[in-house]
């Protein structure tokens, strides 16, 4: 995991978010511990939340329950305004004074083609893609927004919408949920962040033919291809001789390899509507399990684990889906001669710090391995909201 490193400016930055937060509980004093390697902010107050650092009020920030939300409010989506009546609700009104704006929706703002599982915009405030009105800074009532954003379905009294600001700028994810309890994200890369959340990372792959002949591999990959190997030709694609055992030998070098790789960068953003919720220590079973289901055989599997064990067995727990339909759409290929049997796998992992209600992903039988066998694995982390205190 690729740790944030933060610039004086950036530090600034957060210290005087969080003040402003609480800045209206009236503070003692505030005192910096300069022997700390973190640097933390000690913060003492008058209220529940004496001697607070800066990890644990952004904590609290994003992760309080709604006890009251706005119900009347309108948005005008050129201004990327919200206006509010904050006089109609003191409770939302006090809340939205600690820089947390509860919005109350009558409706999803978003649903799901029940065949695609496509994500469906139903509003305004759920477009994801980058746009000029996410180039203009969230307003509430004309001034810039500092804090977390949630939205209420008030039928159901679940989270349909979270996403964090700083001065009207979107930090981190941009988090939406469907009718159907599927979560889409969008990542949102600021000045202040760090992280790379499109990355495709290791798809492999193996080609068995029945007999030694030559193959053409080309990936109509919906982003940019970042790494190769062997090299890739973005016309011709990769054309090599394959022997029966997976042995792929380029005519042009002379060079032989067990499988090609590629990695690369993209936006597109994978459903989560199903997933298996493991423990990290759990993990090697798991993936043991169920990629010798999806068709995997031993050699491949074991490439497959022994690169993601280290990062998934680190995490308490994880969410683990493996993708289908949607990694076509993202990475589709051309195959000649055309494959009796292919085998597609890719793997959308999220951290868990504690278990979640989350159905099961379920499985076609394994397929049989006839014929002409191309086999290839994949993987990324889903994009989910930036912590930047996250160890």
């Amino acid at each position: 995991m690729v740790m944030p490193k933060f610039t004086s400016k950036i530090g600034l930055c957060l210290v005087s978010f969080i003040l402003v937060i609480i800045g209206c509980s009236d503070p003692t004093y505030i005192s910096v511990d300069t022997n700390s390697s973190e640097r933390e902010v000690i913060v003492t107050t008058e209220d529940n939340y004496s001697n607070e650092t800066i990890k644990e009020t952004y904590q609290r920030l994003v992760s309080e329950k709604p006890t009251a939300y706005f119900k009347n409010w309108t948005y005008d989506a050129i201004a990327n305004n919200i206006t509010i009546d904050i006089t109609s609700n003191t409770e939302a009104a006090e809340a939205l004074h600690q820089h947390k704006l509860w919005l109350g929706f009558d409706q999803h703002i978003a649903k799901e083609n029940p065949k695609t599982f496509k994500y469906i915009s139903t509003h305004p405030l759920s477009q994801m893609d980058d746009n000029d009105t996410y180039n203009v800074r969230l307003q509430v009532n004309g001034e810039p927004f500092s804090g977390a954003l949630i939205g209420i379905h008030t039928k159901s009294n679940k989270k349909i919408l979270e996403a964090q600001f700083y001065g009207g700028k979107r930090l981190g994810s941009f988090n939406v949920w469907t009718e159907k309890n599927g979560l889409h994200t969008k990542s949102f890369n600021e000045d202040i962040i760090i992280s790379n959340p499109g990355a495709v990372r290791k798809p492999i792959v193996y080609l068995y033919p029945t007999q030694k002949e030559a193959i053409s591999v080309k990936v109509d990959f919906k982003g940019e291809l970042t790494h190769t190997y062997p090299k890739y030709d973005p016309k011709a694609g990769w054309n090599v001789i394959a022997d029966t055992d997976g042995t792929l030998l380029d005519p042009a070098s002379g060079k032989t390899y067990p499988y090609l790789f590629w990695e690369g960068k993209s936006d597109f953003q994978y459903t989560l509507t199903t997933g298996n919720v493991i423990a990290g220590e759990a993990t090697a079973d798991f993936l043991d399990n169920t990629l010798a289901h999806l068709g995997l055989n031993r050699r491949e599997a074991t490439d497959f684990i022994t690169y993601w064990l280290p990062e998934l067995e680190q995490n308490p727990y994880n969410l683990i889906h493996f993708s289908t339909q949607e990694y076509q759409d993202n990475a589709s290929m051309q195959i000649t001669p055309t494959p009796a049997t292919l085998i597609r796998i890719f793997m959308v992992y999220q951290p868990l710090n504690s278990p979640i209600e989350m159905t099961p992903q379920k499985f076609d039988p394994k397929p049989n391995r006839e014929g002409f066998t191309v086999v290839e694995w994949g993987g990324k982390k889903a994009n989910q909201p930036y912590n930047p205190f996250a160890s």
